[in-house]
């Protein structure tokens, strides 16, 4: 059978034949359940030999997209559907391309955020090299009824962090795409947790600027209930009079660039609806924050003299309402701020690494690190606690009795002592590596076994994976031994030396495992976004604001004293 896009046709697919005219004519067979409109603009594109960048599809008067969700056979097309194929021209091809590519790239970013939502968890056994932590705008850690929501709100935050750094390159029709994907992850979830974040508040202000940004003013004049909102949310999160706000910074002033920001797109949307006195009130109210922003050089050089860079002294004297002396106690405090999360980070660093090395309880999660602090902190040993959590699944009270009863003590410290002349037993075992294996959801004795008898840990996991690949097999057939076992362990890499490798892996209970690949390149993006200053999204640069604050004002007063 003829190989066809996604692979041969066998037997067990069901294919239609479509029939083509136009540019090129033809019949194609098809799997109207299987392929996209990207897989068949790919085979009309292999049949007739033309580039895919230059066809347009068409069905029953509507232009195929790839972009369209579903199977052909949910957008419409049947046996014997009538397809019509045209070229474009060259501009317009280039113009395709780059919109696939925006498209494909928004795509990535949002698998890479929902990804790392997905590793990243509060047990301590993510494998990434970066700790996102939640808190609200105390500085508190948050505390979550479920897993979605903690999910929902990382997947939101990194997607809003993302579209804000493409608001800084100005690619804003980029940054509306993510902020509603954002803006759907946090409509997931629960409504109080958001409360305590100002992040959706400000979502709404990023997504009117775009607009705005964009000249898009038939969706600038009913973007009134964004602002509305955006409004309320920062009312909740700073205090009606910012009095909130003025306590969790020590009396700074952050805001104002927002205000500014936000009280022009007021007054911008108020013009575009027909209520000029409305806008220009706004405006006014803009303009004395922003001359309130203004700088001195003076000021900054005076800072300078004293070793603060150009860019912390102007930050500094926005916040701080141009005091000097208020400034200098701002880049004071924010650099004691630095180094008490600099500790605060090696030590949940520390903490992490030795919860990976406790293993996961019989529920699946992490040893509790406050619980064990706690129970050591009466004079057990760290080790014999971890153990008595581990097998209590994190029952505290259960913990305290396993570990104040004679009998189970030993217990546990038999099992610690059996555990120890495991490792000893052979080579050593990376306890990072074996740890990693672990919350992939292998069993300890069969990671350690992996480990020992691999070189790293990449191949460990393959052995582990192809072990369990090879579920049904005899034990003593090696992979690579035939073409028969090389296409039994397709899914898997296969690897050398893997004599020992049968039932000591895992049986036909054991689900496979799916190690998804990683895009480390886009993850590497979104996490150099997430810069964690508190203050970051509130620093904006406002010249833009300014002229767009004069020149609204001279078209309100314009249509003003025309209506006079």
């Amino acid at each position: 059978m003829e190989e066809k896009g996604k692979g041969v046709a066998g037997p067990s697919r069901r294919l239609a034949c479509l029939r083509v005219a136009g540019a090129w004519s033809g019949l194609i067979e098809v799997p109207l359940e299987e392929w996209t409109v990207k897989d068949l603009r790919t085979e009309v594109g292999r049949m007739s030999g033309f580039s895919v960048e230059s066809i347009n599809l068409i069905s029953a008067g509507r232009i195929l997209k790839d972009t369209q969700a579903g199977v052909l056979k949910g957008i419409g097309l049947g046996e014997n559907s009538k397809l019509l194929v045209t070229r474009i021209g060259g501009e317009q091809a280039l113009a395709i391309i780059k919109e696939r590519e925006r498209s494909e790239r928004i795509a990535r970013i949002k698998a890479a955020a929902d990804a790392m939502a997905k590793r990243s968890n509060s047990d301590g056994f993510s494998a990434d090299d970066y700790d996102m932590q939640l808190e609200n705008q105390s500085g508190e850690r948050l505390r979550f009824n479920s897993e979605d929501d903690r999910r929902a709100l990382m997947m939101g935050l990194m997607l809003h962090a993302k579209a804000q750094n493409l608001v800084k390159q100005l690619q804003f029709t980029e940054a509306l795409e993510v902020l509603a994907m954002a803006e759907e992850s946090f409509s997931l979830c629960d409504r109080k947790i958001l409360e305590a974040v100002d992040n959706v508040a400000l979502l709404h202000l990023d997504t009117v600027w775009c607009l705005f940004m964009l000249r898009d003013i038939d969706r600038l004049a009913v973007a009134r209930e964004r602002l509305s909102m955006a409004r309320d949310g920062l009312s909740r999160s700073h205090g009606r009079n910012l009095e909130r706000l003025r306590v969790l910074q020590g009396g700074f002033c952050p805001e104002l660039a927002v205000y500014v920001r936000l009280e022009l797109l007021e007054g911008v949307v108020a013009y575009h609806s027909g209520r000029s006195e409305a806008a220009r009130q706004s405006l006014i109210s803009a303009q004395q924050k922003y001359q309130q922003l203004q700088v001195s050089d003076e000021a900054v050089a005076q800072l300078a003299s004293m070793g603060f860079s150009t860019i912390e002294s102007r930050r500094a004297l926005r916040m701080s309402g141009q005091d000097v002396q208020r400034a200098v106690e701002f880049v004071m405090e924010e650099e004691r701020k630095k180094m008490e999360k600099a500790e605060e980070d090696r030590r949940r660093r520390r903490e992490r690494r030795e919860q990976r090395k406790y293993g996961k309880t019989r529920g699946g999660k992490a040893v509790d690190m406050t619980m064990l602090n706690e129970l050591a902190s009466i004079g057990y040993d760290r080790q014999v606690v971890a153990e008595a959590l581990r097998q209590s699944d994190n029952a505290v009270q259960v913990a305290l009795d396993m570990l104040s009863n004679p009998a189970t003590f030993a217990a546990l410290q038999v099992s610690l002592v059996a555990t120890e002349s495991l490792k000893s037993s052979s080579k050593p075992v990376d306890e990072e590596s074996l740890a990693m294996l672990m919350s992939m959801g292998f069993e300890r004795d069969q990671a350690i076994r992996a480990l020992r008898g691999s070189a790293n840990s990449d191949e460990a996991i393959e052995r582990l994976i192809q072990q369990r690949s090879l579920d049904g097999q005899s034990t003593s057939t090696h992979v690579g031994e035939s073409p028969d076992s090389s296409a039994a362990a397709s899914d898997a890499p296969s690897t050398e030396n893997t004599d020992d490798a049968g039932s000591d892996f895992g049986g036909s209970d054991t689900p496979p495992v799916e190690v998804q690949a990683r895009d480390e390149e886009m993850e590497t993006e979104i996490a150099a976004n997430l810069s964690g200053d508190p203050l970051a999204e509130y620093d904006l640069e406002v010249d833009k604001e300014g002229e767009a604050i004069s020149a609204y004002l001279v078209l309100v007063d314009s249509l003003l004293k025309v209506s006079a």
